[in-house]
């Protein structure tokens, strides 16, 4: 097996439109941290493909489509073969056509969409220089625990779900995992893989570009290492980043947040408590292994979905929306998921939700991406059931459908469920998450058997 890495820098001119925090009027002034697009090429005898980590909150299906496809063009790597997995950082431009109803002042002048048609030359670039790079790769794999992200679904006495406070005590995934490769020959790092879950929000709701914890954990493993470092956020959905922010509700419950921190302070303690911890796993690395075949299953993922709202129903909030709205005055989030639900209703239904999935395994790793914001259940089930040692769920990756929460969570409610709606008028039906870790984990035991992107995406 042959791997490269390679490093382009994508941070945006100031004044760019910056997503997440539910704030469509940040416009950046700032510049916490750069942005990058890190690349990762395995060459197995002539088989090809590639993982780049990007600064991003995410990306859409037209904007993955746009940015995968120029990528293979220019480098050679089939299209179903690129894996782009955003970092989920919430201090980046907003960098996908669809719109999220109830903020339609969010980029208006499209901002968000033209630098990511100027930023993938350079993410090419770092494919290309990855590829013209690749060495007879050597890897070193670990796992162990992590303390970066907490649980956010905190609760009150009565059991309901409030805010992003910090719940120590509920589930989430707290697994690290971290591979160092490195050139057979001469044992010098080639680049550094982290995978772990929590949302990259570290920084708050200010005015700063930033790549925010995990650009601060790369920074520091670099520095130690002097190799790439490529970041791979896993089942973020209901998992924060464990700040020492305290925060209050209304009605006076409290506690640490896990939705967003407040500001460079709050990314540094983040960023470098994931830096110890990764630092503990590679420092122990000692058995490096040198059989390490690139294995590729291309398969389709079919989920249950279901407009998120009856067509009487939306008729009848249209009515009263309408009849309470003054002239003028931006239409309720309310009115425009009514609009979105009925239109949906005059079209074709579609019960379900297909999507192209491709399964990436390097020896005894596998990645297995989804195009959702997955809850953290589902992550840990894969590791439980997955063939391969170091099966790794990534989240947002080749696109994002907004949350994938648990039969458990949709039943508890709270904010990741209710806003499943915001981005599309169809939401997928509880069960849909437990049937696509049923299919991955169907795809990953083909691919452990066969060494070929098998099957063809519908």
């Amino acid at each position: 097996m042959k791997i490269g890495f390679a490093v382009s820098d994508i941070t945006p001119e100031l004044g760019i439109y910056l997503t997440g925090y539910g704030r469509p009027e940040r416009l950046a002034t700032g510049v916490h941290s750069p942005l990058t697009a890190t690349a990762m090429v395995m060459n197995d005898h002539g088989r090809e493909a590639v993982v780049i980590g990007l600064d991003w909150c995410f990306t859409d299906d037209p904007a993955t489509r746009e940015i995968r496809g120029e990528i293979a063009r220019i480098s050679g790597i089939p299209e179903p073969h690129i894996l782009l997995c955003c970092s989920h950082t919430h201090s980046a431009p907003q960098t996908a056509y669809r719109r999220t109803l109830g903020r339609t002042a969010v980029d208006p002048e499209g901002k968000g969409i033209a630098y990511v048609r100027t930023s993938i030359p350079a993410i090419a670039d770092a494919v290309l220089r990855a590829k013209s790079s690749l060495h007879e790769a050597e890897g070193g794999f670990a796992a162990g625990k992590t303390r970066t992200g907490v649980s956010r679904r905190g609760m009150d006495e009565n059991g309901q779900v409030r805010g992003f406070i910090a719940d120590p005590d509920a589930m989430y995934d707290d697994n690290m995992t971290a591979v160092r490769f490195r050139d057979r020959e001469t044992h010098e790092d080639i680049g550094i893989l982290i995978h772990c879950s929590a949302h990259n929000t570290s920084m708050g709701a200010n005015r700063n570009i930033s790549s925010d914890w995990c650009g601060i954990m790369r920074e520091r493993l670099k520095q130690r290492y002097q190799a790439p470092v490529l970041f791979l956020n896993g089942a973020f959905g209901d998992v924060g980043p464990r700040t020492n922010r305290w925060m209050k509700i209304d009605d006076g419950y409290s506690g640490y947040s896990a939705g967003g921190g407040d500001g460079p302070e709050a990314a540094a303690e983040v960023g470098f408590r994931a830096a110890s911890d990764a630092l503990r796993l590679l420092d122990g690395m000692r058995d490096f292994r040198t059989d390490l075949p690139l294995k590729l299953n291309c398969q389709t993922l079919r989920l249950p979905q279901e407009i998120h709202m009856t067509k009487a129903e939306a008729e009848e909030m249209i009515r009263r929306c309408t009849q309470s709205q003054e002239k003028g005055e931006e239409p309720p989030l309310e009115l425009q998921l009514a609009e979105s639900a009925l239109k949906a209703w005059g079209e074709p239904h579609q019960p379900e939700l297909i999507l192209s999935q491709t399964l990436i395994a390097v020896g005894p790793l596998a990645l297995a991406p989804f195009p959702f914001e997955m809850f953290s259940i589902f992550s840990l089930r894969l590791r439980k059931f997955g063939p391969f040692q170091y099966t790794l769920l990534c989240g947002n990756a080749n696109g994002s459908f907004a949350y994938l929460p648990d039969r458990g969570a949709i039943a508890c409610g709270g904010y990741e469920v209710s806003c499943r709606k915001w981005t599309r008028p169809y939401v997928t039906k509880p069960e849909a998450g437990d049937l696509a870790v049923t299919q991955a984990l169907q795809g990953l035991r083909e691919m452990q058997t066969e060494n070929c992107c098998r099957k063809k995406p519908d």
